[in-house]
C-alpha cells in the first residue's frame, strides 16, 4: 500500500478501504487457521498466508462447482497456513526502513505538453570523454 495508484481523492480513499478489507479477510483466514488447528495466532505468518490464499484461489477456482472439492481445497489451505509458523525469537528488535529506494527520474511537475525535455541528472558525468583502457 506504500504506492496509491489513484488521483482523486474519493478513489484514493476508496483504495485505502479496499487494503484494510484485504488486510481484515487475511487475518481472518489467519484467525481460522490457528483456531482450528491449535496454534497460535501470533505466530502464524502474514506474508505465509498471503502467498498460501493466492496460490488456493487459483486451484479453488479450477474445482469450478463443486463444495466438497472447495471445501477440501478450503482444509487444504488452513492447515497449510498453520503450519508456516515464525519462530520464536526473543529479544530480537527489527528497525523500520523502507525498502523502496527513490527512483533516478525528475518529477512530473506539469503536463507532459508543459515538461518538454528534461535534462538529464547525470549531464556532467555524461559529457566527459571516456578514457582509454591501457
Amino acid at each position: 500500500m506504500d504506492v496509491l495508484r489513484c488521483l482523486t481523492p474519493a478513489m484514493i480513499e476508496r483504495e485505502i478501504r479496499m487494503h484494510f478489507v484485504a488486510y481484515n479477510l487475511i487475518r481472518c483466514v489467519m484467525q481460522t487457521a490457528a483456531l482450528t488447528h491449535h496454534t497460535e495466532l501470533r505466530r502464524v505468518s502474514f506474508k505465509g498466508t498471503l502467498d498460501t490464499v493466492r496460490q488456493f484461489v487459483n486451484a479453488a477456482q479450477g474445482a469450478g462447482n463443486r463444495p466438497k472439492t472447495i471445501a477440501a481445497l478450503v482444509d487444504e489451505m488452513l492447515h497449510t497456513i498453520a503450519l508456516d509458523l515464525v519462530p520464536h525469537r526473543p529479544g530480537r528488535s527489527e528497525p523500520r526502513a523502507v525498502k523502496r529506494r527513490p527512483k533516478n527520474h525528475q518529477r512530473l511537475t506539469r503536463p507532459r505538453r508543459q515538461m518538454g525535455i528534461l535534462p538529464h541528472r547525470n549531464t556532467a558525468t555524461s559529457k566527459r570523454p571516456k578514457q582509454a583502457l591501457s
